[in-house]
């Protein structure tokens, strides 16, 4: 019985041992079968990878080279699109012009690097043609002048101070802000400062309204940016109460005075931006006027065009922030990052889609601009005659006529007019 015992004893050993070798053999199958798996994975990804930047490769090559010639223009073109914000909003084209041309001058002799034309191209250097072509659908004029004008007033770290004779600035914030219960008043107001109090305290927008050459000095402490941190928010002093700055408030000031004499002191306090309508800006506005009397349909396809282009514009600039994000943040190995294959991909497809849509869309813009131009002679004539009426008010002050005015006899005008062939 010993002898059988010790026998089954040593068998026993034997099969653990054999058992432990199995255990091992099938332990490394399964590694080598999840291996396996894992590398047909990083293929597909692979695959999914080079066919998702295939193309892209020499776009890219292309941009970082740009880019790296960019960073090296930086310094010049920063600063001069700083000078711009700081101290071009008061004058009009001309004098705009004749400023950035001297600063130019000054980069150059100063050897100071920048974008060879970068005075032509402030404007696409400070904002994207999509928040452009939001402002245009909120009732901002498609002139550059305008155009400038905009950037400042979204820009500049001072509340801006808008000259608008025309009200073109008035009806562009209200239109802006509208969505954001925006509160609309004048320094007169019997409950100005209630008006005030309330869009500090709620983060509201506030627009005050027809201001003359002196503004209240209540509202220095906002302008000058006067607010102290108490705990988390910051707080101002209005008169003799002490009020919350909450997230979301903005102060915006207009003034129909067409020439405003205002103190130096408040050049430093508010951001003067000149508003006045640009005899091109004009010709734009009058020649939308004629299109939409006489051809309704144009103007109504010109607009859904716009807001069409406007949204696939915004969605190509999502797909590749989304995309550079998921690259930089991404913790795993390229291959190893299920979701940035699938975001990868996506954005390829969604990008060709959206750029066929585009492509699509500037040939339509192109066939309607051209039904349009039609009627640019009577947009180009209106346009001379405002600034022809408009002028004798230097003759006599009697004459003075209002844009809103001129635009509702513009209007009686073409429905008056004898039909042309």
């Amino acid at each position: 019985l010993r002898v059988a015992e010790e026998d089954l004893a040593s068998k026993e050993a034997a099969l653990a041992k054999l058992q432990a070798k199995y255990d091992n053999a099938m332990a490394e199958k399964q590694a080598l079968e999840d291996e396996a798996i894992k590398t047909r994975k990083k293929l597909t990804a692979a695959r999914a990878l080079i066919s998702g930047l295939s193309g892209e490769r020499e776009r890219w090559e292309e941009e970082s080279q740009e880019l790296k010639m960019k960073i090296g223009r930086l310094i010049g073109d920063v600063s001069l699109c700083s000078a711009f914000l700081s101290y071009a909003g008061a004058f009009n084209q001309e004098f705009r012009n004749i400023l950035t041309e001297n600063w130019l001058k000054d980069m150059r002799e100063r050897v100071i690097p920048f974008t060879p034309g970068i005075q032509d191209k402030i404007t696409q250097f400070l904002v994207s043609e999509a928040t452009v072509g939001e402002w245009n659908l909120q009732g901002l004029p498609t002139d550059d002048l305008s155009v400038q004008n905009g950037i400042i007033v979204t820009t500049a770290t001072r509340y801006p101070l808008l000259i608008d004779p025309q009200a073109q600035a008035n009806t562009w914030i209200k239109n802006r802000e509208g969505d954001n219960n925006l509160k609309v008043t004048k320094l007169n107001h019997r409950y100005f400062k209630n008006h005030l109090e309330d869009a500090l305290n709620n983060g509201f927008p506030i627009l005050i309204e027809d201001v003359e050459d002196e503004l209240d000095p209540m509202l220095d402490p906002i302008l000058e940016k006067q607010f102290v941190r108490s705990g988390k928010s910051l707080k101002v002093r209005l008169g003799d109460e002490e009020c919350d700055v909450t997230d979301g408030f903005m102060l915006y000031i207009t003034t129909r005075i067409a020439n405003p004499k205002y103190s130096p002191e408040v050049f430093a306090k508010a951001a003067i931006i000149d508003f006045a309508v640009t005899m091109n800006g004009l010709e734009q506005q009058l020649l939308t006027r004629v299109v939409n009397k006489e051809r309704v349909e144009l103007e109504e396809q010109r607009h859904a065009l716009l807001e069409t282009v406007n949204k696939n514009k915004k969605q190509l600039e999502q797909l590749e922030e989304d995309l550079l994000f998921r690259l930089s943040t991404s913790k795993k190995g390229l291959l190893d990052d299920d979701t940035l294959v699938e975001v990868l991909a996506k954005t390829k497809s969604t990008t060709a889609e959206v750029k066929e849509k585009l492509a699509s869309a500037s040939e339509m813009e192109a066939k309607i601009n051209e039904a349009r131009e039609e009627y640019r002679p009577v947009a180009t004539r209106g346009s001379i005659m405002y600034f022809l009426v408009a002028e004798m008010a230097l003759v006599n002050n009697n004459y003075q006529t209002s844009l809103k005015q001129f635009l509702a006899w513009f209007d009686l005008a073409i429905e008056t007019a004898e039909a042309s062939p």
